[in-house]
């Protein structure tokens, strides 16, 4: 009651009037606690649903409620009023859902910011470097893509310092180990050939057909067996040759071997 006398008291006065602008403040629910500035000039502390009369002279002015929330958090309610005499004004102050961080808040978030960066880059430089070692692990293991990206390192100096003599190093070392790498997968893909042609084929699968077929299957196929013989005896001129041809490509390819290996060797020597 007193509040609204004062109010009116001001609206009616003719002095007021005269040569002052009039703000009506009112705070709405949930504004408690909120203080209350002027051109950042501190008038009064809302309460909820409380009134306030503001005389000051003509002119713009901003008024601005902060609620405290906690150290980091406030929220912030502004508003611009062009306040003149011969037109009271009115301001009903709602404090926004969201609150905003205060100097003190803006400033940890900062420093945490600053902190999980130099964690980052410490956690990036830990992984960097067991990339390097692992990659210098695994090439010494005879793994190829890890010798390239060795070669890459002391080329572009990624990781390990640049060094001209290291990459040529790293460089026969993929060679060799490509070269033997080919070999072995040639190796095995005539060893696989070989076990594709054998002599008497159809011989061979013989007593496993025999084993998985039921009585009236084996008749049959016992009295197919001549013919199975005869086509095994005439293939077996080609099979020949055919097996000739891969064993003699075999012992190429372990000779070459066995020079890479130990060039010295008198095994080395004799296949020369």
């Amino acid at each position: 009651m007193k509040k609204t006398s004062l109010i009116l008291f001001a609206l009616g006065s003719p002095v007021a009037m005269a040569d002052n602008a009039l703000i009506g403040i009112y705070c709405q629910e949930n504004t408690n606690g909120a203080e209350v500035y002027v051109n950042d000039e501190l008038k009064f502390e809302c309460s909820d649903f409380a009134r306030e009369a503001v005389v000051l002279e003509e002119g713009s002015y901003q008024i601005k409620a902060v609620q405290n929330i906690n150290k980091e958090q406030e929220k912030v309610f502004i508003q611009q009023v062009d306040a003149t005499a011969d037109r009271p004004q009115r301001v009903r102050i709602t404090m926004p859902q969201q609150a905003s961080l205060t100097a003190y808040g803006l400033a940890m978030k900062e420093q945490r910011e600053a902190e999980a960066a130099r964690k980052l880059a410490l956690e990036k430089e830990r992984l960097a470097k067991q990339a390097v070692q692992t990659d210098l692990a695994q090439a010494g293991d005879g793994d190829l893509e890890a010798m390239q990206r060795v070669i890459k390192r002391y080329e572009t100096g990624e990781g390990l310092e640049k060094d001209p003599l290291q990459v040529d190093y790293w460089r026969q070392q993929y060679t060799a180990s490509k070269e033997k790498k080919e070999r072995y997968e040639k190796i095995a893909q005539l060893e696989s050939e070989l076990e594709n042609n054998p002599y008497f084929y159809w011989l061979g699968l013989f007593p496993r057909a025999i084993a998985n077929s039921n009585a009236s299957e084996s008749s049959t196929l016992i009295t197919g067996l001549p013919f199975y013989t005869i086509g095994d005896l005439i293939s077996s001129p080609s099979v020949y040759f055919t097996r000739k041809d891969i064993e003699e490509r075999l012992d190429t390819i372990e000779g070459h071997a066995v020079r890479w290996a130990k060039p010295d060797s008198m095994v080395a020597k004799a296949s020369q």
